[in-house]
């Protein structure tokens, strides 16, 4: 039978069966969605949550590890001429990308992704757990939160230490996808009662990745690559390292915790630009052309955490975190023109964000007229500084202001937000309702060398928005529940959006400063099981976004600039279950299927919006033999073929649409003793070629030859079978 017919009976199935779990899934915690802990089965929002033992035990490394078995949220390789490193785009979230999904780690933002940019700034050695919130997260979190968010917790020491006075870790791995080699070390440390201290330090050296299963002739597209270049199932050779430090110090008593961290992440990526090397059609020769990508994340933070013995505060939480982030690209290219004349040109691209931010948050609960209120309320606000330069020096000539210019910035954010918990009429119904006021206001800060468009000048953005959200949960009996949430959320536009000038003579970059936010608004309902061995979930959700940004909408002849579309509506089915089918058998499931119609302009008619995910599931079976102390796993991802696109009003080509697939994983996990554990995973078992959807960007059938140049279709092919190994030692 084939993949495309099976869809409809799995996730009927995956929906359906009568489900039973271990009871570590079930007290699953999260804090991220409640800002408190609840068990992820008990609030009216759609979380997942992987753990440090799912990142272990799964060998992940990349944001695409994270997601890979997370039906209807994906990450995807980034190959076009602008980013010859192959990097991975942003985390997407019911068909929301980029900076529509607000990344952080613990509680901090992360850099924005740029035109020309990636927002790969995080190490998961460090990272305990990682929490993903499906749909508007902007109450609790904030405008950058239009479409999820994606938390990132870091260790403490106490999660290493149980009770030890030292705890020392070693691990070491290595990656067949890209010849990863991964290094990581630990030490926890009680320095004295109350008071604790971690070091981690990690290392991963790894080079561009195999694409065994995509075709150098091209595919689909052929490739008209010249004879010296690389053929187009390659990647341009690569050789990068990826450096973290983690500090922490941890005070705490009876009543109160403090925690002092500094973090230093470091990228380091070295490319040979092959892809176009050789004598070009206009005569050119192009010779060595070397690029360098330094990405950098630093975070200074204390957070404190004290329940205090007041009548009307349990908890109060403090962040304060002071984070400068840069993407910094540089590259050195020779050429030789057709009369013979050499021409070095050197380009270095600059861009850094630098995050002050404070969180104060409340946490109060009390009775009122016989109903017990949980309260959570605070404030939340940040300053960011960005700077963006782009230099380009062509024979000792240089200018300033090139790549995708625009005007640095200063952000502020400070906003209050306010969500209740109780229970009204019965105990079995509860209500949340949430509140924020988030005021938002970006100021330009123009140099020399912005190019100022008469009519389009730059000015200062300001918005004040009342968001509102409310949850509600209803407990048919103490196995079944049923829960609706409707949430609204909005996004600012970023300083590259609002203020990108790059005239020119092919096109022209135009800004747009009255570019108006996005908004959101956001339903969901669903149902719950919850057994004493198990569970299930499955839900329906739909979106509704209004003034939705789209980038290089054309204006003109050979005018382009970024433009709100007027809307994009979305919405989905989601489900999952687990299914303990002994002590020793587990059985997960998931499934996502997303639908989406974009309107670009009133009184036009409706288009698919290319980034709703089609039908998705998966299918994991566990095996534990204890006698061995061993875990095994074997995972089926599974897609239906891509059946509805759109395309854009001045093309005239077909969209490609990938075909349906079913690829399995597995992994072996073997606790040898107290101190050593091996592992083991082999992906894509049986070599499967397939792509995943939605693809980095619209490929269409038979483009113009400078893109299948530039961009093959066949770098988005999955990677064919690969394995992981990796030791680690406790003591």
């Amino acid at each position: 039978m084939k993949v495309n017919n099976i869809f409809l009976t799995f996730f009927i199935a995956s929906i359906s069966l009568p489900v039973f779990a271990d009871t570590d899934e079930l007290e699953t915690i999260t804090v991220t969605a409640s800002r408190q802990k609840k068990a992820k089965l008990t609030i009216p929002e759609t979380v997942d949550i992987i753990s440090k033992k799912t990142i272990d035990d799964h060998q992940m490394t990349t944001m695409e590890d994270l997601v890979r078995y997370l039906p209807g949220i994906s990450v995807n390789r980034q190959t076009s001429g602008t980013d010859p490193f192959g990097n991975l785009g942003g985390i997407r979230i019911r068909g929301m990308a980029g900076n529509r999904v607000q990344l952080q780690v613990d509680g901090a933002r992360v850099i924005e992704g740029l035109q020309d940019g990636n927002r790969n700034f995080i190490d998961l050695s460090t990272i305990k757990n990682v929490e993903i919130v499906r749909g508007p997260g902007s109450v609790l979190w904030g405008a950058d939160a239009l479409g999820g968010v994606v938390a990132f917790k870091t260790i403490d020491p106490m999660d290493v230490l149980k009770n030890k006075p030292y705890a020392v870790q070693i691990k070491g791995a290595y990656d067949s996808l890209n010849k990863q080699n991964t290094k990581t070390s630990m030490l926890a440390l009680e320095l004295m009662q109350n008071l604790e201290a971690l070091i981690h330090f990690s290392r991963r050296d790894y080079q561009e990745i195999t694409l065994k299963k995509a075709k150098a002739n091209g595919g689909i597209w052929g490739c008209p690559r010249g004879e010296e270049a690389i053929r187009c199932n390659k990647l341009n050779p690569l050789d990068a390292k990826t450096e973290n430090l983690l500090s922490k110090l941890v005070f705490h008593n009876d009543n109160h915790e403090t925690k002092l961290t500094f973090e230093n992440f470091r990228s380091n990526s070295l490319v040979k630009q092959l892809y176009d090397y050789g004598v070009q059609l206009s005569g050119t020769f192009n010779g060595d052309f070397k690029r360098t990508q330094i990405q950098l994340r630093k975070r200074y933070a204390i957070e404190d955490s004290w329940s205090p013995v007041f009548p009307f505060v349990d908890q109060i939480k403090t962040m304060i975190s002071f984070s400068p982030q840069e993407r910094y690209l540089k590259s050195r290219h020779q050429q030789i023109d057709r009369k013979g004349n050499s021409i070095y040109t050197y380009i270095t691209n600059d861009y850094k964000e630098k995050f002050w931010q404070i969180d104060l948050q409340f946490s109060s609960n009390f009775d009122l007229f016989g109903t017990e209120h949980d309260l959570v309320y605070g404030f939340q606000g940040d300053i960011t500084h960005s700077d963006y330069r782009n230099e380009n020096s062509k024979n000792g000539i240089t200018t300033i202001g090139g790549g995708f210019n625009f005007a640095n910035s200063k952000t502020r954010r400070a906003d209050v937000y306010l969500q209740d918990e109780f229970y009204i009429i019965t105990e079995r119904f509860q209500v949340k309702p949430g509140l924020r006021y988030a005021t938002y206001k970006i100021k330009p800060e123009i140099d020399n060398y912005y190019s100022i468009i008469p009519g389009k000048e730059p000015h200062i953005l300001t918005s004040y928005r009342l968001i509102p959200q409310l949850g509600t949960i209803f407990n048919i009996t103490n196995q079944y529940s049923v829960y609706a949430r409707y949430a609204e959320g909005f996004k600012m536009p970023t300083a590259q959006q609002l203020y990108t000038s790059l005239p020119s003579v092919s096109m022209n970059l135009i800004p747009n400063p009255n570019l108006k936010p996005e908004k959101v608004k956001s339903y969901e309902v669903g149902v719950r099981g919850d057994y004493s061995n198990g569970w299930f979930s499955f839900g329906a959700f739909k979106a509704d976004y209004s003034n939705f940004i789209k980038n290089f909408i054309r204006v003109g002849p050979k005018d382009y600039m970024y433009k709100n579309l007027s809307k994009v509506n979305l919405w989905g089915l989601e489900s999952s279950t687990e299914w303990q089918l002994s002590s020793n058998w587990t059985l997960n499931t998931s499934a996502s299927y997303q639908y989406g119609n974009k309107l670009e302009n009133f009184g036009k008619k409706k288009s698919y919006f290319n980034e709703a995910m089609p039908l998705q599931g998966t299918v994991e079976i566990k095996w534990h033999i204890p006698e061995y102390n061993i875990d095994t796993e074997i995972l089926g991802t599974f897609a239906k073929a891509v059946t509805r696109v759109s395309k854009d009003n001045f093309a005239s080509d077909e969209v490609f649409k990938p075909k349906g697939y079913a690829v399995y994983d597995a992994y072996l996990n073997w606790h040898s003793s107290k101190t050593i554990t091996f592992r083991v995973s082999v992906l894509n078992i049986f070599d499967r070629r397939y792509f995943k959807w939605p693809m980095f960007s619209t490929y269409y059938k038979n483009p113009q030859d400078n893109i299948k140049v530039t961009n093959p279709i066949e770098l988005q092919t999955a990677p064919g079978r690969n394995f992981t190994v990796d030791v680690v030692m406790n003591f």
